[in-house]
């Protein structure tokens, strides 16, 4: 005579099976297996979770999203169905889904939906609306880690919304997790250049370089800090890395670089950056007199070395 087995147990036990299934590579047995489970078992949401993570790690994403989604349908009030179904969005970048998905549910069910529902409009570009989700996250959350976080992102926020006072500030509240972070190096520095601290911005973005690997969006402030700072070899110096670095034109940057050319008397060189914006915009008007004046210059200076 067989054991037995009480719901818990059987539900236990195939779970077992369906996890050495797909540990071995057998998968096909184990969605097999997990999607019995779901037949026999409705209502328990371990095969759904289960099943998703090995969607998830099948890379079929799509899949696990829909599994969870269905699931939803006749329990829509599993609060941890939706977060872990969010967090797959997170993944997938899809931050409409997130905020459609979290809106419903009340800081007191969850507060950690405030801060995905904050993340998604952060990524969307409405600030506004990720600056009010994150602040109240803040009201209940209780995890130090995701205090600092938010800290961080609000830094972020106001200094989108060149509010640079409020963004030192946050910047400041997230230090003692972050004080080691690139990032929070760079947002330093980029106050500090917007409030005219410029030595305070060079410390900062020097310190950034140092802790980071080579970066676009680094070298560039770099180069903007060093300009501010008439220091216009370095500025120079990390502009033309975010060159190296960035195959893309980027016409702000080649003007920019003409520029500082000329005050480093290589009159040559800015030609032919000014030459480089004409390629894409034969019309750019800062780049049409700069190349003239350049080669102005450039005339003046051979009538007077002869």
């Amino acid at each position: 005579m067989g054991i037995n087995l009480n719901n818990n147990n059987q539900i236990d036990f195939k779970l077992n099976n369906a996890k050495k299934f797909a540990a071995s590579g057998k998968f096909l047995h184990a969605v097999q297996l997990y999607k019995s489970l779901m037949e026999e078992f409705p209502d328990n949401a371990e095969s759904y979770f289960q099943l998703a993570q090995l969607y998830k790690d099948q890379n079929l994403s799509k899949e696990a999203e829909n599994l969870l989604l269905n699931y939803l349908i006749e329990h829509p009030d599993r609060i941890d169905v939706i977060i872990y179904l969010a967090e797959i969005y997170l993944q997938s970048s899809k931050w409409d889904e997130i905020v459609g998905i979290l809106t419903p549910v009340t800081p007191q069910e969850e507060p950690d939906a405030l801060f995905l529902i904050g993340y998604a409009y952060f990524m969307l570009g409405d600030y506004e609306i990720s600056k009010i989700n994150f602040e109240n996250f803040l009201k209940f959350n209780d995890e130090p880690e995701l205090f600092y976080e938010t800290q961080l992102f609000l830094s972020k926020i106001y200094l989108a919304q060149n509010k640079f006072t409020e963004a030192l500030e946050h910047a400041e509240k997230s230090e003692k997790f972050y004080s080691n972070y690139w990032e929070l190096k760079f947002i330093y520095a980029k106050i500090y250049l917007n409030i005219k601290m410029i030595s305070h911005a060079i410390n900062n973005i020097e310190a950034c370089i140092k802790m980071n690997i080579a970066n676009y969006k680094v070298y560039k402030l770099a180069g903007e800090i060093y300009y501010k700072a008439r220091d216009y070899i370095k500025s120079e110096e990390y502009f033309k890395k975010c060159i190296n670095l960035n195959g893309n034109i980027d016409t702000d940057l080649y003007i920019k670089l003409a520029g500082i050319c000329i005050k480093n008397n290589k009159i040559n060189e800015a030609v032919d950056y000014y030459d480089l914006v004409l390629k894409i915009n034969p019309k750019h008007n800062i780049a049409l007199k700069g190349k003239k004046d350049a080669l102005s210059l450039m005339k003046n200076q051979n009538a007077y070395n002869e």
